[in-house]
Order: C-alpha cells, then structure tokens, then sequence
C-alpha cells in the first residue's frame, strides 16, 4: 500500500509539473511575440521618420528643377528692344545680356527658346514644362502673380502713348473715341482699357506690327513700354514721337513656375550678387547709357 501510495504521489507530482512547464513555454512564446512586434512597429516608424527627414530636406536645401540639366532654359517675345530682339538669327539685348549672366552665376549655360507671343508667356510657365523662365519685359502684376511667381525687380518702367508727328493727339485727354493700338496681353492695353473706354483697341502680335499700323493710318495712337518706345523711334520709327509718358510705376521680373520656388530663391541670389559685383550696372549701361 505504501508503495502505491508513493506512486501516486508521484504520477501527480509529475503531472503538475509537466503542466507548470508548458504554462511557462506558452508564456515564454507569447512574450516572444509581443518583443517580436514592438520591435517591427519601432522599425517601422524609425523608417517612417527618416524617409520624412529626407522629404524635408529635399524642400529646404535649395534645390531647384530644370527643363534641361545644367541649362537655364528662358521662353521671350524676341521683339523687345532693347530688351530683347533677334540679330542675325540670335536673341541679343538688355534682358538676354542679364538672364546669361545670372545662369553664369549660378554656373548654367543660357538657352534661349524660339520667340514666343507675348500674352502666352505667363501661361507657359505656370504650366511647366516648356522653359523654366521668362524674362521678356513682364511686368509684375497681382493677376500674373496669381500664376507664377516672380523675381525680384530686375528694372523700372512706365508706359507713353506715342503717335506720328504731326497728329492732333497729343495727351492722354486725346484719346476718346480714337483708334489705339498695342501688343496684346500687355499693360499698355490695360492702361488703354481702363483710360480711354470709349476708343476702339487694336492688338497685335509684335511691336514692329503694331508701330506700322500707326505708320499706315490703322491706329491713331499706340500705348506701349516707354523705353522701347525710345528705342524703336530712335532706331526706326523716326516720323513717330512720344507725346506723353505715362508714369504706372511698373516693375519688370522674371517669370518662374510656382511649383520651382527654390528657383525663383536662386535666381535673386545670383541677381543680387550681379548688383553687388557691377555686372548689373555694366549690362544696363551697356543698353541704355544710364544706370539711373
């Protein structure tokens, strides 16, 4: 008897051990487990954190996009002197002579695309793509401003009607219910709009067009950029004058795309560092003889 007795003390005994010890491994896996899954979601985020450090530093290290790598690609109406015109085949002027100094600066080649209209411009660069700037004497306005961003100011202007010489016009208090002509999308068609409402508007494509119109009788008077007003008449235009200017205190800039900040930062650094070294004063002597 005492030995059965003893044999079953020790079947139990047996027993609950081997049940603790499967309790133990149950535990054991299951906190296995859990290590096993904290440590895939710290993972996981560590990850996460580093992949948005990186995002962030692709926004703030001044990165900035190109149409073509190494090439700062600029779309203009090339009939804008001095500003910009076609010699012989090739853009030359105050504004080619400043774009090529600023791609310089920040060690790009200048390309210029074929001329484009005026009033497409803007549109182009908000849709991308095509060229990463304009600079074809594009005044800074708050409806432009609404589609691209601008640089800083990169020169002065106001606008002046001119007429043949001769002609009874000779103001702005002239010009109810004449013939008025201008480029289209530019701001001497809004100031013509806004002044003169009751005269008929012509536009053209291109200066040179809208100035023999005024030659051939179409127009009567034509509201344009003063200094490429002065230009054209001295170099081409003679039987034209400027009887008024017209002070609008108009700011030309540099066309980027919105989504290209970093550009837009890059061109005003390299602008402010042509400034500071005289270059820019060179350029605007160069085609005005003036710095003023």
């Amino acid at each position: 008897m005492k030995a059965k007795t003893y044999a079953s003390h020790l079947s139990k005994f047996l027993l609950c051990l081997i049940a603790a010890l499967s309790l133990c491994a149950v535990v054991a896996l299951a906190g296995c487990s859990s290590n096993s899954d904290t440590s895939t979601d710290t993972s996981a985020n560590t990850e996460a954190a580093e992949s948005t450090d990186t995002n962030t530093a692709a926004t703030d290290d001044g990165s900035y996009t190109l149409v073509e790598d190494g090439k700062l690609t600029v779309v203009a109406s090339i009939d804008f002197p001095p500003f910009e015109n076609l010699v012989d085949g090739q853009p030359e002027g105050f504004e080619v002579d400043l774009m090529t100094a600023i791609a310089e600066q920040m060690g790009l080649e200048i390309n210029y695309l074929p001329t484009m209209k005026f009033d497409a411009l803007v549109p182009a660069i908000a849709a991308g793509g095509t060229a990463d700037v304009s600079a074809a004497g594009i005044t800074i306005t708050p409806d432009r401003e609404a589609e691209v961003d601008f640089s800083d100011p990169i020169m002065d202007s106001n606008q002046c009607i001119v007429v043949k010489k001769g002609s009874d016009i000779t103001g702005s208090a002239d010009l109810s219910g004449k013939t008025i002509g201008g480029q289209s999308g530019t701001t001497g068609i809004d100031w013509a709009k806004e002044n003169a409402p009751d005269a008929e508007i012509k536009t053209f494509d291109e200066y040179t067009a809208v100035l023999a119109a005024l030659q051939s009788g179409q127009v009567e008077a034509v509201v344009m950029d003063k200094p490429v007003a002065d230009y054209y008449i001295l170099n081409a235009y003679q039987d034209c004058e400027v009887v008024e200017a017209i002070p609008t205190g108009e700011q030309y800039g540099i066309a980027v795309s919105k989504d290209n900040p970093n550009l837009t930062a890059a061109i005003n650094e390299a602008l402010q560092a042509l400034k500071d070294n005289g270059t820019y004063e060179e350029i605007q002597m160069k085609w005005f003889g003036t710095t003023d």
